[in-house]
């Protein structure tokens, strides 16, 4: 049974699940999100809306528009104007509800701002196998992104004489920390601050310059890893997995080979790329129901993916670095992930990375599964993974 939809409660559900899968330029993908609400158990449709009309109908908490590349709808959450600065004396980042992002903080052109990163920071790969000429350096844009979630959720933005700073967590060639600098904006109703540039202390550049007539105490990294458990996993510890609950909720993370054998003769796989937004949706709820129906199915796939989670056990006993650890910023918290290999044609090769996390009984919880590229630009995070199965020069964006 669906949830009533428009009480306070439900609407800060769907603000979160918005907020926390926004795209790099600040905003979500309509289709993508009524996929979520099912999942949540908010059917729109089932309730008689529309999803468009319905987060048209909610303008006060939603900005709804059109992607003029693709010519799809995306929404985001409304921006508050009532966010208070961390200069203020009773402003504070702890227990927000919803994440505040770069691009709702300050006007800051997300494509031109990542390359100037690109080229100051030590050299690194940002992007996959195949690089997309519309969106260079997805691994950088997403580490700029959800670093600035965790930079503002540990109040360790900083302000001064009307310019604020933060540390990307980066370093140049010679290792020397680079900063985010920011005016206040001056256009009115807009975004409180106005991106200046990244710079790394002493140079002679305006940024630089900023930092060091308005900054005494320089911006501190985000803080990931608190503990042992955070970076280590124990292979001797029971593993709780809710197979049903994750493939049916992540069904378009699955590998499409996977899918076609499972599916073979039964259901009419389709090939998601090519679907518009609706139809994308409604195929998705079918594949998910069709499976339901199917619980031999359902369960052959859990099989597979209870053996994949053996032999990554294995792999990590043989090679404790297999596990790696990633931020999710869906609970702000760190997990390791495990490489599952799926394809019986080729036991080496890795289709998905499963999320766990430590209970308190001192047993693990799978959380999700993630693409490769999920799984690659969440570790990085963190650090850039050092492993012999997460490298993003190999990996093919789903």
């Amino acid at each position: 049974m669906s949830v009533l939809i428009k009480d306070s409660d439900t609407i800060e559900k769907i603000k979160k699940i918005v907020s926390t899968n926004l795209r790099d330029d600040g905003w979500a993908e309509l289709a993508h999100i009524g996929s979520l609400l099912n999942t949540n158990n908010i059917n729109l449709k089932a309730s008689g809306y529309k999803v468009k009309a319905f987060f048209e109908g909610l303008d006060n908490d939603f900005d709804v528009s059109i992607d003029t590349q693709t010519n799809l709808p995306l929404v985001k959450v409304k921006q508050s104007m009532e966010i208070k600065s961390p200069e203020s004396k009773d402003s504070s980042n702890k227990g927000k509800k919803v994440p505040l992002h770069l691009t709702r903080w300050a006007n800051i052109h997300q494509k031109t701002a990542v390359e100037a990163l690109s080229c100051l920071a030590l050299s690194e790969r940002w992007a996959y196998k195949i690089e997309d000429k519309n969106y260079p350096k997805p691994i950088l844009a997403k580490y700029l992104k959800w670093t600035f979630v965790k930079l503002y959720r540990e109040d360790k933005i900083l302000f001064s004489n009307g310019y604020a700073s933060f540390n990307t967590g980066l370093v140049d060639k010679f290792y020397k920390p680079i900063y985010g600098v920011f005016d206040k904006n001056k256009i009115p109703n807009m975004q409180p601050w106005h991106f200046v540039g990244f710079c790394v202390a002493g140079s002679s550049d305006i940024a630089s310059r900023i930092l060091a007539n308005n900054f005494s105490i320089l911006p501190q990294r985000a803080s990931y890893i608190n503990s042992y458990d955070d970076v280590m996993y124990d292979y001797t510890l029971p593993v709780d997995i809710n197979w049903n609950h994750i493939i049916l909720e992540n069904i378009d993370r699955l590998p499409k080979v996977l899918l076609e054998q499972i599916c073979s003769g039964a259901f009419t796989m389709e090939e998601e790329g090519s679907l518009s937004h609706d139809r994308k949706d409604i195929y998705l709820s079918e594949l998910r129901m069709f499976l339901e129906k199917n619980p031999m199915r359902l369960s052959y796939i859990s099989s597979m993916l209870n053996m994949a989670v053996e032999i990554a056990k294995s792999r990590v006993e043989w090679n404790y670095k297999t596990a790696i650890p990633v931020y999710y910023p869906t609970d702000d918290k760190v997990h390791l992930i495990l490489p599952l290999a799926l394809n019986i044609n080729e036991p080496e090769e890795i289709s998905l990375a499963l999320v766990m996390t430590k209970t308190p009984a001192n047993r693990y919880r799978a959380v999700t599964i993630f693409t490769l590229d999920m799984a690659y630009s969440n570790a990085r995070l963190i650090t850039k993974p050092s492993s012999d199965w997460l490298i993003a020069e190999d990996i093919n964006m789903k």
